[in-house]
């Protein structure tokens, strides 16, 4: 009885551990993973991995909408209330979420409260115990043993703009081995993974075509949508590059004919690791 108690205790502490987050299902995931598009490649192995069951929300992934908050409203046309980079108030687009809409929708289905403005994650001054502790220091597979599913990464841009991103694991979590990897990606299996809704030329792509099969012409494509990338990988290391489309094509590996971006924060202007705070009474 006493040796029972034992393994059990261990098999919780390596549940628990950061390290080890896919050793059963994550409700980060279930509600993150529902935003990716039919097949895609980590939305497929966590289902086989946890015997979960979950369907995308969007058959074509949930696409980057400028000031998209509502999951509601996913693939309504819509004009966006302000204009930005690729988003003008006198075109029409589906709409979807934007990367803090994205987020906030994952907090308030896993039973978190919506994180404030990217600019005051940022902060110094403001929400001392909620960054997390080793996470500045750390790259690669050393930031991947600091970090647990769910933590978020805020990032100002040097243009001024600011971004913020979910940690999803790594690739080695979702089942992912030397042999299984392109030779390019063996170096990283154990590399920070992050899902987010930002800028993709597969996206804009993928809608597009969708758009002109249903002669839809009157509807500008996304230029983005809710993906997965590796961070911390140098950009030289990518074997592939993605659709040269709208000026977005970027360095990227082919993981099971998915394009896994590389996210490059050494031209950032400054960035955070966040752990944000549960509902009073959620456990």
């Amino acid at each position: 009885m006493k040796m029972r108690i034992i393994i059990c205790a261990l098999a919780l502490m390596l549940f628990l551990a950061p390290g080890n987050c896919l050793a059963g299902r994550s409700r980060y995931l279930d509600a993150a993973l529902a935003f990716l598009e039919e097949g895609n490649p980590f939305l497929v192995r966590y289902n086989q991995m946890t015997d979960a069951d979950i369907q995308p929300l969007c058959p074509l992934g949930c696409p980057y909408f400028w000031g998209g908050r509502q999951v509601k409203s996913l693939l309504r046309v819509a004009s966006p209330s302000s204009s930005s980079g690729y988003y003008q108030t006198d075109k029409k687009y589906l709409t979807g979420l934007d990367c803090a809409g994205f987020t906030r929708c994952i907090n308030r289905e896993t039973g978190f409260e919506d994180h404030p403005p990217i600019s005051n994650m940022l902060n110094r001054s403001l929400y001392p115990d909620l960054y997390v502790r080793g996470a500045a220091n750390a790259s690669g597979e050393s930031l991947s043993d600091v970090l647990r599913i769910g933590d978020l990464l805020a990032i100002q841009h040097l243009s001024g703009g600011f971004h913020v991103a979910m940690y999803c694991g790594t690739l080695e979590d979702f089942g992912y081995d030397e042999n299984t990897v392109p030779a390019a990606l063996v170096p990283y299996l154990r590399y920070p993974l992050l899902i987010h809704c930002t800028g993709s030329s597969d996206y804009h792509a993928r809608y597009r075509e969708w758009l002109e099969a249903q002669k839809k012409f009157e509807i500008t494509p996304p230029c983005g949508g809710v993906i997965i990338t590796i961070l911390d990988v140098p950009l030289d290391a990518a074997d592939a590059m993605t659709p040269n489309e709208i000026g977005l094509s970027a360095p990227c590996f082919d993981l099971d004919g998915y394009h896994l971006q590389i996210t490059d924060l050494s031209q950032e202007k400054q960035y955070r690791w966040v752990r944000w705070r549960q509902r009073p009474g959620v456990v």
